[in-house]
């Protein structure tokens, strides 16, 4: 049984690649094209939530909903009870070389269970997972977003090193690494089972820096107060997990 894995683990276990979405060769077939129904589990069913994370999915959740319904397919949810029940049903007894391969074949396995009780066409899997960001002095990039490095209220700036210190707060100006930071990973299967789509979008930062109240203190990091609190932020990352225009680019293949 392969049960949830780790978020941190995401990457590998699905073995992520950079979706590109093709254009839509002919948008008046699109047009008349019947709408696509549309199955949505609840967030995380196959992977645990991020520490960071938990509590948090909401906005992401009601973000993914509308985003869909704004594709024009008709949308129905799984409860949770009955998703987990059917995520218990399908990934026992596995038979796959390695993790990843479990999880994608428990994934593939829930598509086909779910068929068996209602007639649709595609099958969702949203997931939060934990991304390292890159820093470049002020800004962090991952997965197709970049975003300001939030501000810490409680550090010593120097004003001509790394930091620069507005009215008692700082902007980070000079740090490098990574930095913790939230994505938004779907995976979208057809009823038999087949892979349609994957795709991964940055959401926000989940770490800021902060440094000691000395003057030569060491740089670390804390958890951001409010992880997932930009409504523009979640919605960029959900339209780039998804790949902006995935339902009609699932109907031109």
């Amino acid at each position: 049984m392969v049960g949830k894995i780790p978020s941190l683990c995401m990457l590998a276990a699905f073995a992520l690649v950079a979706c590109a979405t093709p254009p839509v060769s002919n948008p008046a077939a699109v047009a008349s094209a019947p709408k696509l129904r549309v199955v949505v589990t609840p967030l995380n069913l196959a992977v645990r939530t991020p520490s960071e994370l938990e509590g948090k999915g909401d906005r992401v959740w009601f973000e993914v909903l509308r985003y869909l319904q704004d594709q024009d397919g008709y949308i129905a949810t799984l409860s949770p009870n009955s998703a987990e029940r059917m995520w218990l049903t399908v990934t026992e007894n596995l038979d796959a070389p390695d993790r990843k391969q479990a999880l994608r074949l428990a994934c593939s396995r829930l598509a086909q269970t779910l068929a068996e009780y209602r007639s649709y066409d595609l099958l969702v899997i949203p997931s939060l997972v934990l991304r390292p960001g890159r820093l470049h002095g002020r800004y962090a990039s991952w997965d197709g977003v970049h975003r300001v490095v939030p501000k810490s209220e409680d550090v010593i700036a120097d004003g001509v090193g790394d930091v620069f210190a507005p009215l008692g707060s700082v902007m980070v100006a000079g740090l490098t690494g990574n930095v913790g930071a939230a994505s938004l990973h779907v995976s979208v299967l057809r009823s038999d089972g087949t892979l349609a789509y994957e795709g991964l979008g940055g959401l926000d930062l989940v770490q800021r820096p902060h440094r000691n109240g000395t003057w030569d203190g060491q740089w670390t990091f804390e958890a951001h107060p409010d992880p997932l609190g930009e409504p523009l932020h979640i919605r960029e990352g959900v339209e780039r997990a998804f790949g902006h225009q995935l339902l009609a680019s699932v109907r031109e293949r």
